[in-house]
Parts: structure tokens; C-alpha cells; sequence
């Protein structure tokens, strides 16, 4: 085994206590193969870089490291310094984050990437030879070897660091974000050179925040989140079927070219590394966190697929299940042996074209109307085991109409409140709880606008009223049936942009029901496209996009692009 990590922890002391530290990695066992490349993504801080200065022996002296380190079969702990230089550049090479930190400013470039061979004892003659064509694979411009640091590009930089690492050919390399500054056509040259050095046989470890790089060149990816590993995947994996809800955030999170939708951070901010909290580490940002979260550590359970998740709840869970749905309206047969599945913080979008059955299916979803034939699991359990007005309380609705869903008796407090008056939970907190409704919909709450009714307001001013009003019960689930169709093309701008940050704040669960697939790939994960009652296609929504399977979802998509009208 070239690379291997055994119950590492490493902490690093601050001034003050002798048990004033912060932990940067806790308990981590990790492989890397021959011919393997592993990669490590996560949030800046996470320990990634701790990691890889660990592999080298190169942790500062504040720090405390319990575990071990495994190259070749030996606990480099056990080594003496001079022992470790010896392995280190021979045996394992590493890329640093901060070139700036590593090459020397008074140096030029080919005699920096020589020294490494010069110590071993080659003359300094075929050392700057190799160094010169070590420079030439890594596309550094003729000429340039010859210049000092602060004379070339940042990427240029980048790319001596990694000649340096490979010009002595070892075994192992540890690569921290080696393709941070560097363009994407030079990006994927130096994933072919990774890729490259992984098929002659080399043990890779990868330390990127580029998801799309780690997909690209890596066998396999761990997550690390404040120190810990939430979750390892096949890294063809990665950026489609995440399984831990951190991931799928990170996911999220990073812009990829077949991607439409916005992006979206992660809610909230990792914890403190003074303290170690007593349940799940990710507990507080989660969307899906349940009782045993907070008191209990998750242990590692397997995936489909050969991964491994530190979840309670086995990775992203179901909400909604909906299997072989049927629907009727006396002799029209709305919908037909219908069955799709709603994660746990996921955006669906229902669409299709009108009378297709996208609002009958969102309203048997949300429980308004009952099914002929089928039947819906909702966590686990049957819709019609669930008490109807608790489900309620769990399922808010933005009605394709506000006009028509909100009365017009009531002025804005009023009929943001009727929800919390039903359910006979109105009290004193409650006009709080109303003006910060309002303020989450970027609305006024000054007496005069409170006081406004229906006919008194815009069409947008509207629409987020019956927002504020369908998430003031705090409900896990959110179905927008046609929310912003009635809006001129600024206001469904903004509008969208609220609904998808409350849905990334609160964490919950989003139906988007839309006949325009063009606004479904702006805010969904994945889409379900129904045609005459029947879900023809239900996939990660850039999938459906770029990859339509369906000649009714290519046609939906060409409507959408065409820019000319066909002769009847």
C-alpha cells in the first residue's frame, strides 16, 4: 500500500492553555493505491491542506498528531527528520497550495526544478537538461525557464511546482490545488499529466476544490467537512448523485458549463474547531436533520456503488414517495401509473404543457386531493396513516393565482396570519413571527403597508405576500404551482431568486410546477416531464437539457430555442 492514513488526528495548540487547540482532522483512515488517483474536496478550513502536509511529515511544531502515517509500508512517524528527507522528493513529491511559500525569488525556475536531482547526486549539467524538458512537458514557454518567479503568470508558477514534484519520479504525489490558478485549456492538460502519471502506476492524492477537476481526473473522492470525512463516492459520482447532503451542497455550490440553475452556498457556517459538538458535525446546516442528529455521532455505512456515507440517515433520504399514481375526473383519466421520488432538500420541477396533470399530481402530493389508484409515502409513512391537518402544517403552497387563493377581506397581516389561526397556534408571538415573514419576502412592515388589501398591491407584492404566507407555518415542503407565470419578466426574476433563497436558508424540500422547461432549468435540480398523464422522463435537470431522451421533451426544448414560426 504506497499511501495510507491510520486514525490521523491532528490539532494545533494556540497561545494561551497547554489544552488550548483547534482540531484541523479527526480520526482519518484513507488508501491510496498504485495506479490510483484519490481526491479530497471540501469547504476552505476543512483540513485538507493538513492532510497533505501531514503525508510529507511537514506539520508546523504547533501541531499534534496521533495516528499514522503509512508510505511503503512504513509509519513515517517512527522516522527521524533525515530518515524523511531521504523518502521525501524520491519516494513521495508534493505540489504546495502557495507557490509563493516555495519558490525561491532570487532563484531562476530551471535551476529550482534541478536541485532536487543536484542532491541526489546527478551533475549539475544533465540536471538542468532534464529540468529543461521537464519544464518543456509542463508547457512552459521557451525561454521562460530561464526567468525568476515574480516573472512569469501565476499559472506559469503553478506549473513549475508540478515539474518540480514529478523530476524525480517517484512513486507518490500529493498535489495541493494544483490547478488554482491556471486556465481551463491548461486545466485539462494537467489533468492528462495526472492522468498520465495514475497509468504508469503512481498513488495520487488530489486536494482540490474544483469538483469538476476532482470528476475529471480521480478514481475516487472524499469529502472532508471540519476535519471529518462525511462521505467517500466513485468520483464519476460526484457531481451527479451525491449521497451525503454536505456534497450535494458542495455541489450546488460550484459552477459547472452544463449547469443552469443558480447558485446556491451552503447555509450557515462550519462549526467552531475549539469544540467538539456531541452529535452529527453537520447537524446545524443539514436540511435533513432529525433528533438523533443532535445527540449521537453518525458511524459510516455503505452506499449502491461502492461508496460510504457518515449519515443517520444512510445519506440524502426520501421525503415523498408517490407509487403508481392514477387520477380521474369522472371519465378523463388525468393521470396514469404515475411514480417519482422527492429527496429530503431537493427542487423537482413538475413540467409539461397545460392539462398535462402537473397541478392534479402537486395537489395529490400536498394531500388536497385523494388518489383513485396507488398510493404516497410520505417519511416512511402512508399519506392516509398522516393526521390531515398535521400534514398541512408540513406542506406550503403558492397558488397559481394569488388573487384567487388570498381574500380579498383580508389585508396583508390578515391573511398572512389565517394559516397560523387555522391550526389555532395565533399568540402574542405571533406578530413577530408575521413581520419577519415579511421581511424574509423583502416586504415592508410598517403599519401602512400591513394594513394594505389585495387590490392594493402589485402583482409581485402580491405573489410574495402568499409566499410569506405559505411558509409561516414552517412547513418542510413548498409546492409552487405556476407561482410566476401571471409576472412580467423582472418581477419572475426576482421572485425566483427569493423562492431559491428561502429553499437554500430553510432547507426545504421545493415541487416547482411549470409549463416553461426554460424557467425549470433556473431553479431545479431535476426535472419530471409529464405528457398526457404519464412522466416520460425524470432526470438531473442538466441531463434533460443537454440529453433529452423523450420526443416530447425535445420538443418542449426546441419550442423554447425556436426563434421562427413554421408555416401552417
Amino acid at each position: 500500500m504506497p499511501l495510507q492514513f491510520k486514525n490521523l488526528n491532528v490539532k494545533y495548540r494556540l497561545s494561551g492553555a497547554e489544552d488550548n487547540t483547534i482540531t484541523a482532522l479527526n480520526n482519518i483512515s484513507l488508501k491510496i493505491n498504485e495506479g490510483e488517483c484519490v481526491s479530497i474536496v471540501g469547504e476552505s478550513g476543512s483540513g485538507k491542506t493538513t492532510l497533505a502536509l501531514a503525508s510529507m511529515k511537514l506539520l508546523s511544531q504547533n501541531a499534534i498528531m496521533t495516528g499514522s502515517v503509512v508510505i511503503n509500508g512504513v509509519d513515517t512517524s517512527r522516522l527521524s527528520n533525515e530518515e524523511m528527507r531521504k523518502i521525501r522528493w524520491n519516494e513521495i513529491s508534493i505540489v504546495f497550495q502557495n507557490y509563493g511559500d516555495v519558490l525561491n525569488p532570487v532563484h531562476k525556475i530551471i535551476n529550482q526544478v534541478a536541485e532536487p536531482l543536484i542532491k541526489n547526486g546527478e551533475s549539475r549539467n544533465t540536471a538542468l537538461d532534464k529540468s529543461g524538458r521537464m519544464l518543456d512537458y509542463m508547457k512552459i514557454k521557451t525561454g521562460r525557464s530561464m526567468l525568476y518567479p515574480h516573472q512569469l503568470s501565476a499559472g506559469e508558477r503553478q506549473r513549475v511546482l508540478m515539474a518540480m514534484a514529478l523530476i524525480t519520479d517517484p512513486k507518490m504525489l500529493v498535489l495541493d490545488e494544483p490547478v488554482a490558478s491556471v486556465d481551463a485549456i491548461t486545466k485539462l492538460y494537467l489533468a492528462e499529466v495526472i492522468r498520465k502519471q495514475v497509468n504508469l502506476g503512481k498513488a495520487v492524492l488530489l486536494i482540490t476544490h474544483d469538483l469538476s477537476f476532482a470528476a475529471l481526473c480521480s478514481d475516487y473522492t472524499v469529502v472532508l467537512y471540519s476535519g471529518n470525512i462525511l462521505e467517500s463516492l466513485p468520483s464519476g459520482e460526484l457531481l451527479d448523485a451525491p449521497r451525503h447532503p454536505y456534497t450535494r451542497a458542495l455541489v450546488r455550490s460550484f459552477p459547472v458549463m452544463e449547469r443552469a440553475k443558480d447558485l446556491a452556498g451552503i447555509r450557515g457556517a462550519p462549526p467552531s474547531q475549539t469544540s467538539t459538538p456531541k452529535g452529527c458535525i453537520f447537524q446545524p446546516r443539514c436540511t435533513q436533520s432529525i433528533d438523533v442528529c443532535l445527540e449521537r455521532r453518525p458511524q459510516a455505512v455503505s452506499t449502491i456503488g461502492g461508496g460510504v456515507v457518515v449519515c443517520h440517515r444512510g445519506g440524502i433520504a426520501t421525503m415523498i414517495s408517490v407509487e403508481n399514481i392514477s387520477k380521474s375526473y369522472k371519465d378523463i383519466e388525468v393521470l396514469k401509473d404515475v411514480s417519482l421520488k422527492l429527496d429530503e432538500g431537493e427542487i423537482l420541477a413538475l413540467v409539461g404543457e397545460t392539462g398535462s396533470g402537473k397541478t392534479t399530481l402537486a395537489y395529490l402530493i400536498a394531500g388536497t386531493i385523494k388518489p383513485d389508484g396507488g398510493k404516497i409515502i410520505f417519511r416512511e409513512k402512508g399519506l392516509d396513516k398522516i393526521d390531515r391537518k398535521e400534514f398541512a402544517k408540513m406542506v406550503g403552497i403558492v397558488y397559481q393565482s394569488p388573487r384567487d387563493s388570498i381574500s380579498h377581506r383580508f389585508n396583508v397581516f390578515e391573511a398572512i396570519a389565517e394559516p397560523l389561526v387555522i391550526h389555532k397556534v395565533f399568540d402574542d408571538k405571533s406578530d413577530g413571527k408575521i413581520k419577519n415573514a415579511l421581511k424574509e419576502v423583502q416586504l415592508p412592515v410598517d403599519d401602512y403597508f400591513i394594513r394594505k388589501y389585495p387590490h392594493e398591491l402589485s402583482g409581485g407584492e402580491l405573489q410574495r405576500v402568499a409566499i410569506a404566507r405559505a411558509l409561516i407555518l414552517e412547513p418542510d415542503l413548498l409546492i409552487a404551482d405556476e407561482s410566476t407565470s401571471f409576472l412580467d419578466p423582472s418581477v419572475q426574476a426576482k421572485i425566483l431568486r427569493l423562492l431559491l433563497n428561502l429553499q437554500n436558508e430553510r432547507g426545504i424540500s421545493m415541487i416547482f410546477v411549470t409549463h416553461d422547461i426554460g424557467v425549470a432549468r433556473k431553479v431545479s435540480d431535476r426535472i419530471a416531464v409529464l405528457h398526457d398523464g404519464r412522466i416520460v422522463e425524470n432526470s438531473p435537470t442538466h441531463h434533460v437539457i443537454e440529453n433529452p431522451q423523450h420526443e416530447y421533451t425535445k420538443r418542449l426544448i426546441d419550442a423554447v430555442k425556436s426563434s421562427k414560426i413554421s408555416d401552417l
